[in-house]
C-alpha cells in the first residue's frame, strides 16, 4: 500500500481511526507486546536464577570496619577464613577502618547487592553511631542485609585488686557507704562505657566515668589503683586476669563464659537488667536475594562447626553464637532502639 502523505510503500498498511480494522490492529500489537515481554522474562528469569544457584564464582570481600591488630580484626580474619572453607571460595578480610566503624560499613552500603562485598558488625555500628555522629552515609537497619550473626564477646568487670570489692553486693555495699568508685572504658559511647551505665542504671549506684582512647591504655591505671575498675570486652581482658593483675566481678552476658566458668553473671548476680549481648555479626548491602542470604547463613553455621575456629575463638575469650537472618534482623533493630536511647541519655547525641 502506498501512503498518500509520502506517496512511499509503507511498512504497515494504513489503517484508519474508528474502522473494525483498526481495533483488530491494536488488539494484535497488544498480544505482541505481551508475548515479546513474556518471552524476555521467561530467559531473565534463568539468568537470576543462576546466580543464585551457582553463587558464589569468585572470591568474596568481608570489610573489617577496624584497623587490624584488634579483637574485631582478628575474629574477623578467622571467620574469613573459615567461611571461605564452607563455601569453597576464598573470602578475603579487608580493613576499612575509621570513624567508629562507619568507614567501612559505608563501603558496603554502597556495593552491589550480590553477595560479594560482607560487612564485620556489632551494636555499636548498629545503635551508637547515629546517635553520636552528625550524618551518616547510610541509614544503620534499611542499608543492609542481615546474614547471622557467628559470635558473641561477653563484657566483664574487672576491678583494681586492692579494691575490697569480689561480687555486685560489695560493690553496692562499698557505694553505699561513701565509697568513690570509678570506672574506664574505651571512650565515650564504647561498649564499656555503656555496659558501665546500664549497672549504674540498675544497681542504683553512682560512679565517674573515665574514657580512654582505648581499653589498652585504661588497664595501666586500673591496675594501679587510679581508677576503680574497668568495663570490657572479654578478649581485650582475659589476659589481665589470667595474669592475676584484675580482679574479675561479673560478665554481662545472659550465661557464663566458658574460658572463665568461675565469673557469675549479672543475671546470678541479682542484677538481669545489667545484661549487655555483645554480638559480631555478617551482613552486605540492601536487597541480596533471599537465596544468596542461605546460603551465607549456612556457610557461617558451617563455620562455627570448624575445630581450628573454635580453638582460636575460645583462645580469646568469645563464645559462639549462631542466628538466622531473621533472628539477627529483629535484634539489630531491638538492639538500635534501646541502646540508642541510653546513648541519648548520656548526652551522646553529636552537636
Amino acid at each position: 500500500m502506498i501512503d498518500s502523505n509520502s506517496g512511499r510503500a509503507a511498512l504497515f498498511p494504513v489503517v484508519r481511526t474508528g474502522s473494525p480494522r483498526a481495533g483488530c490492529f491494536r488488539s494484535c500489537l497488544a498480544v505482541l507486546g505481551a508475548a515479546t515481554m513474556a518471552a524476555l522474562a521467561m530467559h531473565a528469569a534463568p539468568a537470576a536464577a543462576d546466580e543464585v544457584s551457582d553463587y558464589p564464582v569468585k572470591p568474596i570481600r568481608l570489610v573489617i570496619p577496624y584497623a587490624t591488630g584488634g579483637v574485631s580484626d582478628t575474629i574477623g580474619r578467622v571467620m574469613a577464613k573459615a567461611m571461605g572453607d564452607a563455601l569453597g571460595q576464598s573470602v578475603v578480610a579487608e580493613n576499612r577502618g575509621g570513624g567508629g566503624g562507619t568507614i567501612g560499613a559505608a563501603v558496603v552500603a554502597e556495593a552491589p547487592p550480590d553477595g560479594y562485598t560482607l560487612l564485620l558488625t556489632s551494636p555499636p555500628m548498629v545503635a551508637v553511631a547515629p546517635v553520636t555522629l552528625k550524618s551518616l552515609p547510610y541509614d544503620p537497619i534499611a542499608s543492609f542485609t542481615a546474614i547471622g550473626t557467628a559470635v558473641t564477646t561477653p563484657n566483664i568487670l574487672v576491678v583494681n585488686n586492692d579494691l575490697p570489692v569480689k561480687t555486685l553486693s560489695d560493690l553496692a555495699d562499698y557505694a553505699r557507704q561513701g565509697g568513690r568508685l570509678s570506672f574506664a572504658s574505651a571512650g565515650p559511647g564504647s561498649t564499656g562505657h555503656l555496659s558501665g551505665q546500664i549497672l549504674q542504671n540498675a544497681m542504683h549506684i553512682e560512679m565517674t566515668h573515665v574514657p580512654y582512647k582505648s581499653s589498652g591504655q585504661a588497664f595501666p591505671d586500673v591496675i594501679s589503683g587510679r581508677v576503680s575498675m574497668v568495663f570490657d570486652s572479654l578478649p581485650s581482658t582475659i589476659g589481665h586476669v589470667r595474669a592475676g593483675k584484675v580482679r574479675p566481678v561479673v560478665v554481662m552476658s545472659k550465661e557464663r563464659s566458658s574460658v572463665l566458668p568461675e565469673v557469675p553473671t549479672a543475671i546470678e548476680a541479682g542484677y538481669p537488667a545489667a545484661t549487655m549481648n555483645f554480638w559480631m555479626g555478617i551482613e552486605g548491602p540492601a536487597r541480596i536475594p533471599q537465596g544468596i542470604v542461605d546460603k551465607l547463613n549456612a556457610a557461617i553455621r558451617k563455620a562455627l562447626e570448624s575445630p581450628e575456629l573454635k580453638k582460636q575463638l575460645s583462645t580469646v575469650g568469645a563464645e559462639l553464637y549462631a542466628t538466622s537472618p531473621q533472628e539477627f534482623a529483629a535484634m539489630r533493630r531491638q538492639d538500635a532502639e534501646s541502646l540508642g536511647k541510653l546513648a541519648r541519655s548520656l548526652g551522646l547525641g553529636a552537636d
